[in-house]
Formats: C-alpha cells, sequence, structure tokens
C-alpha cells in the first residue's frame, strides 16, 4: 500500500469513494465540497494499491484547516473528515498506517492537535481520540417547547438573509473565553454559509435594544424543525427564539436542537422525558504533547513541580517523561528520569488540556494513573477546566 497526499489526477477516485460512502454526487453538498473546495483548501490522503500499472484509492482522510482557539492561543488544529475504506478492501487494518502518515505530515508542520466528528466513536478511540466537545441533545414534539419558550416583545425577531458582517460578531461574543472553539475566518464563514444557502437552510436574526443578541439557522424537512446553529447572548434571546420555532406546527411536528452542554433549558420542563440528554460531539487528539506544553502559561501566582508520563501508542516520538514547574507565570518543560506522579495516554491528555475534564476528574474515573494524589491539584491550577464549543461539520 502506497500513502500519500492524492494530486489532481487522482481526485475523481475520491469523489467516487465519497459517493460511495456519504453524500452522493447530485447532493448539494457534495457539488459545493467538489466543486469549489476540495483539493484547493484543503488536502486529501490516500492509500493506494497498485495493480497493472495503475493506482487504486483503497483509503482516505481528508485535512479540512482549522484554527482553534486552545486555551487562549490560536493554533492550527486540522479537521478530519471523510475518513473512508473501499468495501474491497474493508478488514485489512488500513487506517493505523494512514493515521501515521497523516501525523507525521501535520507533526512536520508543527500542528500539535488534530479533531473529528465521529459517526461512531470505536473507530477511533483504540486510536487515542477522546470526547472532548459535548451536546445536550433535545429531541421533542414541537408542542412541548411551549413549556420553555416565551414570546418576548423586548426581543426583535427578523429573517435575514445570510450575512457573516452581522451574524460574525454574535459567534465571537458568543465563544469568547471558551477552549477549543473554532476561530471562524471570512473563509470559514463564506464556506459555511455558501453551504447553508445551497442546502436551503434558512435563518432568523434576534435583536435586543437595537443591538443584535443571538440568530438561530434551521432547516425543517420531512416535518422535523432542526436547529442547526442555535447561538444567544441572553437568555431571553434563547426564549424567544425557541418561540419562534414553536410557531412552525402547520410546517412541523418535532424539534431538534443540539444545545451547548451548558444549556438549562432541561430544567424548565414539566415532563422529564422531554428534558434530553447530554452526548458526545467532537473528538479531538494531541499529536505533539511538547508543542502543545509550550504554549501554556500558568497563572502568575502558581508555584509547583510534578513528574508526568505521557504515553502513545501510535506515535512514538510522542512518549515523554517530563517535570514540568510552574514558578513566576512560566511552565518550565523538560526530560527527566525521576518516578512519574501521573501517568495519562494522550485521549485523556488532550481532553485535559482542552479543559473539558480536569486531572482530578479523569483520576476519578479511572482514565490516569495517579502515584502522588497531592499532585493533582497542581495538575488542575495548570489546565483548569473550561467551556468549549464547536459546531463545525467538514
Amino acid at each position: 500500500m502506497i500513502y500519500r497526499v492524492v494530486n489532481a489526477s487522482r481526485m475523481k477516485q475520491v469523489e467516487d469513494l465519497w459517493d460511495y460512502c456519504f453524500e452522493k454526487k447530485d447532493d448539494p453538498f457534495f457539488q459545493y465540497y467538489f466543486g469549489e473546495y476540495c483539493g484547493t483548501n484543503n488536502w486529501v490522503i490516500g492509500g493506494f494499491e497498485e495493480c497493472d500499472n495503475w493506482e487504486y484509492l483503497k483509503t482516505m482522510v481528508h485535512v479540512n484547516p482549522y484554527s482553534l482557539r486552545i486555551r487562549g492561543k490560536k493554533q492550527l488544529a486540522p479537521y478530519l473528515v471523510g475518513v473512508a475504506t473501499a468495501p474491497e478492501a474493508r478488514g485489512q487494518h488500513l487506517f493505523e498506517p494512514l493515521l501515521k502518515m497523516t501525523f507525521d505530515v501535520l507533526r512536520s508542520q508543527e500542528i500539535a492537535f488534530v479533531t473529528l466528528m465521529p459517526v461512531y466513536a470505536g473507530i477511533y478511540k483504540p486510536y487515542e481520540f477522546a470526547y472532548y466537545h459535548f451536546r445536550h441533545k433535545y429531541n421533542m414534539s414541537l408542542n412541548a417547547l411551549s413549556e420553555v419558550s416565551r414570546n418576548s416583545f423586548a426581543v426583535n425577531l427578523q429573517h435575514c438573509e445570510f450575512n457573516k458582517e452581522l451574524l460574525a460578531p454574535i459567534y465571537a461574543e458568543f465563544v469568547e473565553g471558551m477552549s477549543g472553539v473554532p476561530m471562524r475566518s471570512e473563509f470559514q464563514w463564506n464556506k459555511l454559509l455558501a453551504v447553508n444557502a445551497a442546502e436551503k437552510v434558512q435563518c432568523v436574526v434576534a435583536s435586543e435594544n437595537e443591538k443584535f443578541t443571538g440568530y438561530m439557522f434551521y432547516k425543517i424537512t420531512d416535518g422535523t424543525f432542526d436547529a442547526i446553529e442555535f447561538i444567544y447572548l441572553t437568555n431571553e434571546t434563547k426564549l424567544a427564539l425557541l418561540n419562534f420555532a414553536a410557531q412552525h406546527k402547520s410546517d412541523a411536528k418535532v424539534f431538534t436542537w443540539l444545545a451547548p452542554a451548558w444549556d438549562k433549558t432541561y430544567l424548565c420542563f414539566k415532563d422529564q422525558s422531554l428534558t434530553g440528554s447530554l452526548a458526545p460531539f467532537m473528538m479531538a487528539r494531541c499529536i505533539d504533547a511538547r508543542r502543545a506544553l509550550a504554549d501554556i502559561k500558568p497563572e502568575q501566582s502558581l508555584v509547583g513541580e510534578i513528574n508526568l508520563l505521557l504515553t502513545d501508542d501510535l506515535i512514538e516520538r510522542n512518549n515523554h517523561m517530563l517535570k514540568l514547574i510552574a514558578d513566576d507565570g512560566q511552565l518550565g518543560i523538560s526530560s527527566t528520569m525521576e518516578v512519574e506522579d501521573v501517568t495519562m495516554g494522550m485521549g485523556p491528555f488532550t481532553q485535559m488540556f482542552m479543559g473539558t475534564f480536569t486531572a482530578s476528574e479523569l483520576a476519578e474515573a479511572g482514565i490516569i494513573k495517579v502515584k502522588d494524589f497531592t499532585k493533582l491539584s497542581l495538575l488542575d491550577a495548570i489546565f483548569p477546566k473550561m467551556r468549549s464549543f464547536n459546531n463545525e461539520y467538514f
């Protein structure tokens, strides 16, 4: 098997494999993705089998560029999509060498993290991807929204065309201070809005006191009102947008919404069957731990040291025995031969780094090994828990 970045002469095979595994060629998303985006704005890394002087694509991953703000620092963190294997090549364990090739390429470009949205997380967990962003999933009768929505005269709602100049500041304020959040550039906004327009997604914008305070991208399909992106800066705006959805009873019977994990709308339902549930949404993986740690700046007052053993079963160069020393707002990082205080693999390290869980929470869950429990408070202080948000689909 030959693994390489796919060039234009092999892109037809990429399109055929995508058509087999995902959207069909007549789908609006497919036409946008391969007509305007793929091969020009991203990479595709493929595994090819050579036969009769021709190379046949057997497996692939698309590497889509993104910048995430992780603990206050903007950094490149590609989004892996379109992971697929041709049906005749399945069961041949082609994914691991494809990942290794991909990670080698990305590490050479000084990239520390990658993300992906799993269809089935069991494919990725053996390779030390871990959930870092969760959503609260609501799926209910549209009539049930009357329990939590409110028609507020303080909130003005209006349909609008997709206008990034209007929407981008709302999004930016919503995600301020979060970790692992995509920093939508003009290019990313143009990409998102172009796909929304192609898929006939609609947009309603909310304002309070002449300030825009929220928006909802939504689509009504087969009797379901789907809130695709629902951003709100105030609770009053959230209730008004829910009320907007509730008014579509002639068009829909069901309401779906993947709300932020911290959303507390469920507290207002009288019927507990409507309260929804927490669901994993996005996974991430650290592919270069030392590079990631170099960006950490502890609080000025934090003083302490810990011996941290980091393990990686896939990337040999990502195994480290490190001494971390916090002092005067800096994090000293050096290799050490001393006995480890805490041991963790790349999955829990990623979750701790992103701010999804603290080291103490991971220890309580039995996901990391701890020899000296007095050191956990130092890790908790270096890597405090943070909110995350990521609503990118490709």
